[in-house]
């Protein structure tokens, strides 16, 4: 590979660090997915970790949960017996999956959180006139939350549906 392409790569990488840091994603993970995904070919543990200046355990470690996750995958290479794995192409499917998966946390996160709210504000007993007015604004304001999270629930399961995804692909083939 030339110097030149090596260094178009590396800004690449490095701006997939800094996006990667804003969403809370690990670095390396992202790091082994981009390299396989560009490359086109399948690749070594030795040659991604050279190519990312990591360690060798770290990128087993990283690879395997990128095959957890089903966005890399083993294959076989006639003449070696290194294990080499290849990215899903399919960046669309990768990316949407990712955040669905981060979304579908944080609302399960939210709704948790609500309901334990719910149940602690049902166990409060208010003796005082400002003890009953601050429960009433505490569950007024637990019910407006209730009713952003059915609204995010209904447009993250529109998501889901394919719908916005059918849109999405027939839009990039025109």
């Amino acid at each position: 590979m030339t110097g030149e392409l090596t260094k178009a790569q590396d800004i690449f990488l490095d701006r997939i660090n800094q996006i990667c840091g804003k969403f809370g994603l690990n670095n390396v993970m992202a790091q082994l997915y981009a390299v396989l995904y560009m490359s086109g070919k399948p690749m070594s543990l030795t040659d991604m970790a050279e190519r990312l200046k990591i360690s060798k355990p770290s990128a087993s470690i990283n690879i395997r949960s990128l095959e957890r996750y089903g966005v890399v995958r083993k294959v076989w290479v006639k003449g070696s017996r290194r294990d080499y794995y290849e990215a899903d192409s399919d960046i669309y499917k990768v990316l949407t999956d990712r955040v669905k998966s981060m979304a579908e946390g944080r609302l399960s996160e939210l709704e948790e959180m609500l309901d334990s709210s719910y149940r602690a504000l049902y166990t409060v007993n208010s003796h005082s006139k400002e003890e009953k007015e601050a429960s009433k604004v505490f569950r007024q304001k637990l019910d407006e939350l209730k009713s952003l999270h059915g609204r995010v629930r209904s447009a993250f399961n529109l998501l889901n549906s394919g719908f916005i995804g059918n849109i999405m692909k027939t839009k990039s083939r025109v």
